[in-house]
């Protein structure tokens, strides 16, 4: 039985984030009482600029995007609570409470991290009622780091097509394979951005699984978002991908310590 949770709905102000995905799975966060902290968003990186906007209680704007600590509610800081929906996915509920809960489940085992569950939104607005809006409460330890950030948006969206049943890992390899399609997989075409996001990241996603997140990354949340970078480094140079290719060694030398 999944509990049904009333959201409180942030106005949907800003038009044209500039955002690369146009489709797809969709998240804002939540605040500790159910309020959206800001937009629906596809692209994950607004993700981690919100928690270094929380982090240095600093306004940021970037890309359309803008998110203000000292105005607008603050995500939940205990737990990793997000929405996440697909409003043309009609087949949504079946795919993020059954096939994505057990591929997650398997990787924050591995983690040995608490599970993450699954709440639905009561009130979603009404192009999303068919598919659903559905609000995740994880560890707070996904929002750690930039790296884990992006790492736990990429792996909701890969856990929508998991085959239920078989290990988190080798769906991983399925879909660094090509063996099995990611989710944003469009038929027909040689567009499957999760799968090409998850072969650039797979060495950084294979660190995290190998020396655990709470070894990698600093345990001060601050040092791990320092002010002194600018949001757009934070946005565009310090996800998996940048991770996973030691692109973020010079400014965070201390995530690289344990390469060989």
């Amino acid at each position: 039985m999944v509990t049904e949770k009333n959201v409180e709905w942030h106005p949907k102000t800003l038009k044209g984030i500039a955002q690369i995905p146009k489709d797809g799975v969709e998240f804002a966060y939540l605040s500790e009482d159910y309020k959206q902290v800001h937009q629906l968003v596809w692209c994950k990186d607004f993700m981690h600029d919100t928690i270094f906007a929380l982090v240095n209680r600093t306004p940021i704007e970037i890309y359309g995007f803008r998110y203000d600590p000292s105005t607008d509610p603050h995500p939940c800081q205990s737990k990793t609570r997000m929405l996440v929906c697909n409003w043309r996915d009609q087949n949504f509920e079946q795919k993020i409470l059954m096939n994505c809960r057990e591929f997650l489940n398997d990787i924050e085992r591995q983690l040995k991290m608490p599970k993450t569950t699954f709440e639905r939104c009561a009130n979603p607005p009404p192009c999303y009622r068919k598919a659903g809006v559905f609000i995740t409460n994880s560890s707070k330890r996904w929002m750690l780091a930039p790296p884990m950030v992006s790492l736990y948006t990429l792996l909701l969206r890969i856990g929508l097509v998991h085959p239920c049943g078989q290990r988190a890992v080798e769906t991983l390899n399925q879909i660094e394979s090509g063996e099995l399609h990611a989710y944003n997989h469009k038929p027909d075409t040689a567009d499957d951005t999760d799968a090409s996001i998850l072969r650039n990241g797979r060495k950084g996603v294979n660190r995290i699984l190998a020396y655990g997140d709470q070894r990698l990354f600093h345990k001060n949340i601050k040092k791990n978002y320092p002010s002194i970078l600018s949001t757009y480094r934070i946005h565009d140079s310090c996800g998996l991908g940048a991770f996973a290719n030691k692109h973020t060694k010079n400014d965070f030398p201390h995530w690289h310590r344990l390469e060989k």
